[in-house]
């Protein structure tokens, strides 16, 4: 791990540890830059691992409010949510073995937010904004993508159909990574916790009045509305 990816990470939990030590749910991880080419651009050797706030969880049904400024998109990902706890240097048998369920999600992401260098993209959490889970009645049990296919609609207009090669064909290489990473920084990943795997497709650009609805076969569809621009808040 370089010293810039350090640094970042150091900045990015000193904001979440001071969150959940306030009171806040922990909700759980994310996977950024999970695009070879992303990677190539800023010269990193594997995926970057950001945090979900319980502020940025958004329910299902309920709509997603764009701040003003933003540059939006939308990204359809696979959640993982864990039965049980996964400690650093574990086996990929282990990692797999603690993926209860997998769920549809999409994230909300802003790339206005600074692109200067990958500390600070570290430090602002990855460009996170929001994030919708599927309702309860999505999803399947265990880890397994068979039948997984990913499309999405803007508007009622398909704009994505996708083959998904932007996921690793096993997630518990997702769930061994974001538990070795949080482990270099002292911090553990728990049961109940969920991980958003990265987007399966290129992001989609959206703006206030938009409706996203993505379906990944098997797990189930999932939609979200963008509402009114509100006052950025603090990063």
């Amino acid at each position: 791990m370089n010293d810039e990816i350090r640094r970042g990470m150091e900045r990015q939990l000193e904001s979440w540890r001071r969150e959940v030590g306030d009171g806040g749910r922990r909700v759980g991880w994310k996977i950024g830059f999970n695009d070879p080419r992303a990677q190539a651009r800023f010269g990193l050797q594997a995926t970057l691992v950001g945090h979900l706030r319980e502020r940025s969880e958004i329910e299902p049904g309920r709509s997603v409010a764009l701040e003003s400024g933003m540059d939006a998109r939308a990204e359809v990902e696979i959640a993982i949510e864990l039965s049980a706890d996964v400690p650093p240097g574990g086996d990929l048998d282990a990692a797999r073995a603690a993926i209860g369920r997998i769920l549809p999600a999409l994230e909300f992401v802003d790339f206005a937010r600074s692109f200067d260098g990958v500390e600070t993209i570290l430090a602002h959490d990855i460009f996170h904004h929001a994030v919708v889970f599927g309702s309860d009645e999505t999803g399947r049990e265990g880890p397994s993508l068979e039948g997984v296919t990913a499309r999405a609609w803007k508007n009622d207009e398909e704009v994505v159909h996708g083959d998904m090669n932007l996921v690793p064909a096993d997630l518990a290489e997702v769930v061994r990574h974001v538990a070795d990473t949080l482990g270099s920084f002292g911090e553990r990943l728990v049961a109940g916790e969920r991980i958003i795997a990265g987007s399966l497709v290129m992001p989609i650009s959206v703006r206030t009045g938009d409706r996203i609805r993505a379906d990944l076969g098997p797990l189930g569809e999932i939609s979200a509305e963008l509402s009114g621009d509100v006052h950025r808040g603090t990063a």
